[in-house]
C-alpha cells in the first residue's frame, strides 16, 4: 500500500488520476481505495471483469463516488473475448443504469478487441464501435 500512497502524492502534485480497475479479484480494488483516499486515485469500470468475476456485486454502487474511467466490452460468458456492446450476454441497460445513478459524467470509453471481427474494414469496425457508443450513451441520457 505504501506504493500506491506514493502514487497518489505524486498524482496529486501533478493533478492527474489514477484508476483502479477491477480485475478478477473486486476485494483488491476495495483495499486500495478504502485505504488511500486521495480525490486522486478513482476506480475503473471493467464490463466484462464485472460479468466473469464479481457478476452478483454492483461494482459502480459501491465505488461510483470513486469512477473516473470505463472500460466498456462484451462476451458470450467466456473472458477475454472483448466484444463490442451489445455483442456478447452483458445487460447493458443495468449496467449503464447502475453506471449513471453514479452521476458519473465522464467518457462512455470502448475496450474492444478485433478477434471476431476480422471480416470487417476498419472503418466498419470502427462505425459498428461508434454505433455501439452512441447506444450506451442514449442509455445513461435516459437514465437521467
Amino acid at each position: 500500500m505504501e506504493r500506491i500512497k506514493r502514487i497518489a502524492e505524486k498524482a496529486e502534485k501533478y493533478d492527474i488520476n489514477v484508476a483502479m480497475e477491477n480485475l478478477n479479484n473486486v476485494e483488491n480494488v476495495g483495499r486500495v481505495l478504502n485505504a488511500i483516499k486521495s480525490p486522486k486515485i478513482g476506480f475503473c469500470y471493467d464490463s466484462c471483469h464485472h460479468a466473469n468475476y464479481e457478476h452478483e456485486v454492483n461494482l459502480p454502487g459501491i465505488y461510483g463516488d470513486r469512477l473516473v474511467a470505463l472500460h466498456l466490452h462484451d462476451n458470450g460468458g467466456e473472458i477475454g473475448q472483448h466484444q463490442l456492446p451489445f455483442n456478447g450476454k452483458i445487460d447493458w441497460p443495468d449496467v449503464m443504469g447502475k453506471i449513471t445513478s453514479t452521476g458519473y459524467k465522464g467518457a462512455t470509453a470502448l475496450e474492444p478487441m478485433n478477434w471476431g471481427y476480422e471480416n470487417l474494414s476498419i472503418e466498419e469496425f470502427l462505425g459498428k464501435a461508434y454505433e455501439s457508443a452512441t447506444l450506451l450513451d442514449n442509455m445513461r441520457s435516459v437514465g437521467k
